[in-house]
């Protein structure tokens, strides 16, 4: 095959967003003797298979019950009790021969109620701010990143208790973040004519990637109450416009055989967790800034006859990431280079919320440069 045939190639790209169905609840309960401890429940969700088969370092039913969650607890007094804002105070609990527990326990007072903040996984350096706020950074490899719960729950305690059992405080977690998963594959066999190998992928603001795209940090609200109608919780984060970062995600270079399937050549298949951000507004003349996202794809071909060129492309990619989605780059590479993405609901925790708004298409890969 000529040199020639890469000199102009194209690319079309197609946004795709499809949905898988939500698996049914687990619950992992604290079953011990009825008494007037204080008890939880966590409800969790059966871990769908992703798209490309793995689950990187999602939050799952092994690694909660591994890890453990927090707890924080306000306990608001009744007639004749002392208020505490610090009932529970970043209270680990674990579950250990088939129950959830903790220590030392606590009881339940004789009126009022107690407000419950979860989260998951446990960190024994985390803090409540300004009453029901976490604060939480994104690492910037997807090595060191991983899945954020979150879940609240109201225990309100009957006045003059007399020896009667005391509900268990149920906790439902949520997803707080986006996951952002990608595969790779070959368009055709080019096995005869050269060699594709993937440099590098890298999601930024800008083609030049002089410009940050994701937040770094933000403050996440764990009494937000998640409406099941709605697939946006507002108020859940807070985040500044001025700290971003950008992210690399293939730092080894991946030889492309594959025609007939998408891999992913990260072998640990890490996902990306980020804060949820909208990338799929326009700015408008005379209108404020808006967040863009550039997927910047470099690779390279190395012909049999001797030679090799890089190639280095990009795409602006409008997408809306949302809390408790995951979404996956499905990339193929050749002649012409193919692009979708697809949002799946891969369920770890609270089923990932289905996607249907059928966002437009991506038509073609812009060049940044081509070298021999």
């Amino acid at each position: 095959m000529d040199k020639k045939f890469v000199m102009g190639i194209a690319a079309m790209a197609a946004l795709t967003l499809v949905s898988c169905s939500s698996d049914d609840l687990d619950s992992f309960s604290d079953n011990s003797s009825k008494n007037e401890a204080i008890s939880f429940d966590g409800y969790l969700g059966r871990s769908a298979v992703a798209v490309n088969g793995s689950r990187g370092s999602v939050e799952t039913a092994n690694t909660l019950k591994t890890n453990g969650f927090g707890v924080f607890g306000r306990y608001n007094a009744g007639a004749g009790q002392t208020s505490d804002p610090d009932f529970f105070k970043n209270q680990k609990v674990t579950y250990s021969n088939k129950k959830w527990t903790y220590s030392p326990l606590k009881y339940w007072p004789t009126n009022g109620q107690i407000d419950f903040l979860a989260y998951a996984p446990y960190d024994s350096e985390q803090k409540l701010i300004e009453n029901s706020k976490l604060a939480f950074e994104v690492k910037p490899t997807a090595t060191e990143q991983k899945d954020l719960l979150w879940a609240n729950a109201t225990g309100k305690i009957t006045e003059n208790f007399e020896g009667t059992t005391k509900e268990k405080v149920k906790f439902q977690f949520h997803h707080a973040l986006s996951r952002l998963g990608y595969t790779v594959k070959l368009s055709g066999d080019y096995s005869s004519n050269a060699t594709f190998t993937l440099k590098k992928i890298t999601l930024a603001g800008s083609p030049d990637e002089t410009t940050k795209a994701f937040y770094t940090k933000g403050t996440i609200d764990l009494s937000t109450v998640k409406d099941p109608t709605s697939s946006v919780t507002t108020g859940l984060w807070n985040t500044s416009s001025s700290d971003k970062q950008n992210f690399d995600w293939v730092s080894t270079p991946y030889d492309l055989t594959s025609t007939d399937k998408y891999n992913n050549p990260d072998k640990d298949n890490n996902y990306l967790f980020v804060i949820p951000q909208d990338f799929s507004k326009d700015k408008t003349p005379g209108g404020s800034n808006v967040d863009e996202l550039y997927v910047i794809v470099q690779y390279t071909i190395k012909y049999n006859g001797g030679g090799e060129q890089t190639n280095t492309v990009y795409k602006r990619l409008k997408q809306n990431f949302l809390q408790g989605k995951a979404y996956m780059l499905n990339l193929t590479i050749g002649l012409p280079i193919e692009f979708d993405v697809d949002v799946d609901t891969v369920n770890g925790v609270d089923p990932w919320d289905e996607v249907n708004d059928g966002k437009g298409d991506i038509d073609s890969w812009d060049d940044i440069e081509h070298k021999k």
